[in-house]
């Protein structure tokens, strides 16, 4: 058979008049996820069939003899096996002859066996061949789950929700199918960033369990992929789920947990930050100091951070105001004092740093914090210039954790001495409006399509 210069599915797409980045648009995907169907190194999951037969005009069965044709001839191949030295076609035409002398010699019962042998054979190169996942794709699925990583401490969740969840269906779909050995590692380590990215988006929510489950998966993930860095990082994120749902007990022992893993740099501070936290919310404040200084010591060796970038690191920033929210659940002035400048310190860092690597929720946490610090000296005029800023802040970018701190201030003013202030009460009412829209994605960025 002559080799073939397109695969068909290009054929299809050109006599469509679509360029990749046309057709990706109208389809509803990335440009390289319609090169991965045409390479055949990828197959459109199910519920992107329908709508990709829609935009071509032909069939869906149409499309699914395309699909197949692509996978196994998009490079020339007669058969799936081509890649592999094309064993496919080769085991072919050695097969033919041993079945005519099976069905006609009934004194050579044995050749059946041999028959569905190299019939397995040929099955298990097309299946190899089928799996073989180009190099340059893998680099393109690291790329994309680095750039959401980076974009998701300072963009709204809504416009990077639907991305992520596309891409993690993408890549779970690749680790479920049969892979090289060395593609695997690579693989799931992807999965584990998304699904810890995916975490991240329900805690951001406030749907803690969804969380913790996406949370347990990405674990699995790491394992699989052998990886102590993303182990650490995960047990970051359950001790970080696990003190937002109240269950400071298992907060700590999260944080203790990913030590084990050997973390070292942003991410060893990251875990003694988040314990520290967690022991002072407990009341455990010698726990809490020795796991501060612990923090301060790892950020002294903080390195590249093997290259992870946004949600993945912890910069100094992030650090100070873990420390400020840690010093003030002491719940006294001299504590309170340090623990302003601690929150300063971290607005000052993440103003000084380009905008895209800004965490608005962190610099809300520390804004709130801040007034925090200057209620404890019945400061109401200093609160109410910290919320000042947070309170005009638009839904889209107002986290679960955002809520439940600006909730605890008003919950505050409710005590004595402020209970009687007409001020007090001017802020709680403020604060009440803020917080009443619980956090949520918008009706029309949720996607329809299924994790």
């Amino acid at each position: 058979m002559a080799r073939r210069s397109s695969s068909p599915l290009i054929d299809c797409r050109l006599a469509a008049g679509f360029t990749q980045e046309s057709l990706a648009e109208a389809a509803g995907v990335d440009r390289s996820t319609v090169g991965r169907w045409e390479r055949g190194a990828q197959q459109p999951q199910p519920w992107q069939r329908p709508e990709l037969a829609r935009v071509l005009g032909i069939s869906l069965e149409h499309l699914d003899t395309l699909l197949r044709q692509s996978a196994y001839g998009a490079a020339g191949r007669d058969e799936p096996g081509a890649a592999l030295g094309r064993p496919g076609a080769e085991v072919r035409r050695h097969v033919a002859p041993v079945e005519i002398a099976t069905n006609t010699d009934h004194n050579r019962p044995g050749l059946a066996g041999v028959t569905e042998d190299a019939r397995e054979a040929s099955r298990f190169a097309r299946r190899a061949g089928a799996s073989i996942m180009s190099r340059s794709a893998l680099d393109q699925v690291r790329l994309e789950v680095r750039s959401f990583a980076a974009d998701y401490i300072s963009q709204p969740l809504a416009s990077l929700f639907a991305d992520i969840r596309e891409l993690r269906t993408e890549v779970v779909g690749l680790v479920e199918t049969s892979r090289f050995p060395d593609q695997m590692r690579d693989l799931y380590l992807e999965a584990c960033r998304l699904g810890g990215l995916q975490a991240h988006v329900c805690l951001d929510l406030g749907h803690y369990g969804a969380a913790q489950t996406h949370a347990q998966t990405a674990f699995l993930c790491a394992e699989m992929a052998g990886h102590n860095g993303m182990r650490a990082w995960v047990r970051g994120f359950q001790s970080l789920a696990a003190y937002w749902d109240g269950d400071l007990g298992e907060a700590v022992r999260f944080a203790q947990d990913g030590a084990q893993y050997g973390a070292a740099g942003s991410i060893a501070a990251r875990l003694a930050s988040l314990e520290a936290r967690a022991c002072a919310a407990r009341g455990d404040k010698p726990g809490a100091l020795a796991a501060l200084a612990r923090a301060e010591q790892a950020r002294n060796l903080v390195g590249d951070d093997d290259g992870d970038v946004g949600v993945f690191t912890f910069p100094a920033a992030k650090q100070a105001v873990y420390a400020g929210t840690t010093l003030l659940a002491f719940g006294d002035r001299d504590t309170a004092a340090r623990a302003a400048r601690e929150s300063s310190q971290a607005l000052a860092l993440y103003g000084a740093a380009p905008p895209a690597q800004r965490s608005s929720g962190d610099m809300l946490a520390a804004r709130l914090d801040l007034g925090c610090a200057h209620l404890m000296q019945n400061d109401l005029d200093g609160l109410t210039d910290q919320l000042r800023v947070v309170l005009t802040v638009p839904e889209v970018k107002r986290t679960a954790s955002i809520v439940k701190r600006a909730a605890g201030i008003a919950a505050s003013l409710k005590a004595p001495p402020f209970s009687g202030s007409a001020q007090s009460r001017q802020i709680r009412a403020e604060i009440a409006s803020f917080c009443a829209p619980p956090p949520a994605l918008p009706p029309a960025q949720s996607p329809s399509r299924p994790a």
